[in-house]
């Protein structure tokens, strides 16, 4: 069925989690002060009396066992390992009900630990102990939602993708593998054929598909096996870049100890006064295993207390000769590249939850795949975070009908109205794309002027799925921060998400400016420049912003607070484009209107917390135009604070973008890199902004550009002659000290024959 797996299991015992090679750092930990309460713990498990446990209905059997185990291989604690084994013989044989959800868990569980007894406690058990033992492995292996052989189910999402195979059938074949190889060889053997490619590919981006929610739990799973196999002497069998995703809940983390939402937020933590934990060995498993310290920093200040369920694994993974690093030793601004194309900005660093903190955090997306499952119809959209979550990802996987096939998820939730991206309403579309389809259902379908799903929602199975069917949703066209890399001004991301949409839409390029002004009463401002081009000039454009609290319009600006629960942010949003006389701007939301999608509201009742929103502004055109461009200038500020910033909106023919605080920003009206000499009237903008200003100029051609300064004769100044290097990936010119009309001469060009 797959390949047989080139790497097999040494000769010897221990292999599973441990090798003998291991034990004398594992002794070490026991008198480690940090190490202290884990070890105690451990201690008091393997006390534990044995007929009380099996005479529970409590997962406590396999912690009591892998105690036990552990101390025999640590201690030579004969009595210890024979109390292992007589709750591993009798555990075995427990009885599951497979109708249960989500039992894969439990019984994969209860599966890797009594492998850990076999492999461990091998001198203990008899021969007909470890031939009873394989066929209760076998038994329960085809219990698992995988299936046995396992293949059931994808490789990329799902619950296969999780412990029941990387872990589960894995650490369960490396334990028999001398008595039988049959587990291990198809269950490794699907592991490196088809689940190392996918996460091969996406793991140099820094990011995992799945959210923050689930896509830690599957994280975490998949540093199981990179665990098992390093430990069993395979090597990593994933990319190095897997020690890179942690960073995304790093950088998404809000002051209030919430987080950037990001798909299937399955989190009850959400409820207000808490602070969002990940699945307990995240960091600890990245961190020891990539000896990352930020990561080990994270570890040790979420979880003071471990799990009883991670206590075992907690032991055997910790390195200590990774000690921690604060946080804020990191750059503001990090770019998680191809291939999913997101950039998290930041004002500063926070521990802890401090609903007054200063530092905005800010997310730009543009998500060049779909993966479907936990992923929502996003591509395109962004977040905003200043004293209180302004700019939201509504809806949520909780409450009256907030789970997977809940009509609020499939309708709302998942959907692209409930992101801040674009729109553009087909009313012919469910003619065309009438279902949906997914985890063995089919429901009808609707229109939500959004996103479609690809392989009509359908999850991709393999790699090749991925790349070869209709997962592209985007490209990402120029990133760049600076000039300072630790705590850059500009942070800019542009994306093409045409591909996101069926073929009413012809183009969708976004193209995101975050500007940290370092200051505290005028903090920083989001950038959003659109270009929408529609198959039917008819089809009518929106452009979404969500917010928790009703927002208020005002002409073309329009301000969101957070003035509840502690908070105090404000966002003010200046709409320059479309213009005053071409614009429609209304608000949707309130009782009955929560998550409304035309005309049916999926009303979703979860109390617990305001994070869901209900509210969202839409920003169209009057007139109908194929092509349309949007420009919105998002600034934050204290609710009764300074006066918010005016902003501008910016036109030399070549060029559209916008005057805000000490900062013009710059974009290609066409969408294409620019190579053409380009002027940029500023001295209008210095006499209603006294002093030097910044000028970020996007969209601009490779090579070397040669920049021609107005001259100031009255100050007695000249002309000035500069020569600034554009680059391929981020196409960004950013100026400083600028205080007259500049001239930009591209690369082919002479600057001295145009004088």
């Amino acid at each position: 069925m797959y390949p047989k797996p080139t790497h097999i299991p040494p000769k010897e015992h221990p292999r599973l989690l441990l090798r003998a090679s291991d034990l004398p750092g594992l002794r070490d930990k026991t008198a480690m002060p940090e190490m202290k309460q884990v070890w105690e713990r451990l201690q008091s498990f393997a006390r534990t009396n044995i007929d009380e446990v099996l005479s529970c209905e409590t997962p406590e059997d396999v912690y009591v066992m892998e105690a036990n185990a552990l101390l025999f291989v640590l201690e030579d604690d004969r009595e210890a390992g024979l109390r292992a084994k007589t709750l591993a013989l009798r555990s075995i044989a427990k009885a599951f009900n497979p109708n249960f959800q989500d039992i894969s868990r439990a019984i994969g569980r209860l599966m890797h630990s009594c492998a850990v007894v076999y492999d461990w406690c091998r001198e203990l058990l008899t021969d007909e102990d470890r031939q009873y033992m394989i066929r209760h492995f076998k038994r329960l292996a085809h219990m698992l939602e995988c299936g046995f052989p396992p293949n059931k189910e994808g490789s990329i999402v799902g619950h296969t993708s999780e412990w029941m195979l990387m872990r589960d059938l894995i650490g369960t074949g490396i334990a028999i593998y001398d008595e039988d190889q049959e587990i291990y060889d198809v269950s490794a053997g699907r592991f490196y054929a088809e689940m190392v490619p996918p996460r091969d590919f996406f793991y140099p981006s820094g990011w995992h598909h799945q959210g923050d929610n689930y896509g830690t739990y599957r994280y975490q799973a998949e540093l199981y096996a990179t665990w098992i196999m390093s430990r069993m002497g395979a090597g990593n069998p994933f990319d190095e870049s897997q020690g890179e995703v942690g960073y995304q809940w790093i950088y998404t983390r809000r002051p209030d100890g919430k987080l950037l939402r990001d798909g299937d937020s399955d989190n009850p933590l959400y409820a207000e006064d808490r602070y969002i934990q990940f699945f307990p060995l995240v960091y600890l498993m990245a961190g020891s295993y990539y000896d990352n310290p930020y990561f080990m920093d994270q570890q040790f200040r979420e979880f003071k207390t471990i799990p009883d369920m991670y206590v075992f694994h907690a032991f055997l993974f910790y390195n200590p000769n990774v000690r921690p690093r604060s946080i804020k030793e990191l750059p503001l601004t990090r770019y998680f590249g191809s291939p999913t194309g997101i950039m998290i900005a930041r004002t500063g660093w926070d521990e802890g939850m401090d609903r007054s903190s200063p530092t905005v955090v800010a997310e730009m997306r543009v998500g060049e795949y779909q993966y479907n499952n936990h992923q929502h119809l996003d591509a395109g959209a962004f977040q905003l975070y200043y004293k209180g979550y302004l700019a939201i990802d509504s809806g949520i996987y909780k409450g009256s009908s907030g789970k997977y096939h809940s009509p609020h998820n499939k309708y709302y939730f998942k959907r692209t109205i409930a992101h801040n991206t674009v729109l553009v309403y087909d009313p012919d579309e469910l003619r065309k794309y009438p279902f949906v389809k997914d985890g063995g259902l089919t429901w009808p379908n609707v229109n939500d002027g959004g996103q479609r799903w690809p392989n009509e929602g359908r999850p991709p199975l393999t790699l090749d799925d991925l790349l070869n069917k209709d997962f592209r949703r985007g490209e990402v066209l120029a990133h760049a921060f600076g000039p300072d890399r630790m705590q850059p001004d500009f942070s800019y991301l542009k994306g093409d998400i045409t591909a996101a949409y069926s073929d009413k839409m012809m183009l969708f390029q976004r193209s995101f400016v975050f500007l940290n002004f370092k200051d505290s009463a005028h903090p920083a401002a989001l950038v959003v420049f659109d270009r929408v081009v529609s198959a039917n000039p008819d089809f009518k454009k929106y452009w979404l912003l969500h917010s928790i609290e009703e927002p208020l319009i005002e002409g073309s600006r329009t301000t969101i607070s957070r003035s509840e629960d502690g908070y105090g942010g404000q966002l003010v949003n200046d709409t320059l484009l479309p213009g005053p006389d071409n614009q429609e701007i209304v608000a949707v939301g309130g009782p009955g209107k929560e998550f409304m999608v035309f005309g049916t509201n999926y009303l979703n009742d979860f109390p617990d917390t305001k994070e869901q929103g209900a509210w969202r502004i839409e920003v169209s055109p009057r007139l109908p135009a194929r092509e349309d461009l949007f420009l919105n200038v998002m600034q934050v500020k204290d609710i009764g604070g300074p006066a918010a910033l005016p902003s501008e909106a910016v036109d030399t023919g070549a060029l559209t973008g916008a005057i805000i605080k000490d900062w013009i920003v710059l974009f290609s009206k066409n969408g294409e890199r620019l190579r053409q000499e380009l002027v940029v009237p500023v001295s209008a903008a210095v006499a209603a902004e006294p002093g030097p200003l910044n000028c970020m100029i996007a969209d601009l051609a490779e090579g070397t550009w040669s920049v021609v300064r107005e001259a100031n004769e009255s100050a007695g100044e000249s002309v000035a002659h500069e020569r600034h290097e554009v680059t391929k990936e981020g196409g960004v010119l950013h100026l400083t000290g600028v205080k007259g009309n500049i001239r930009l001469i591209p690369p082919d060009g002479n600057p001295d024959e145009r004088e």
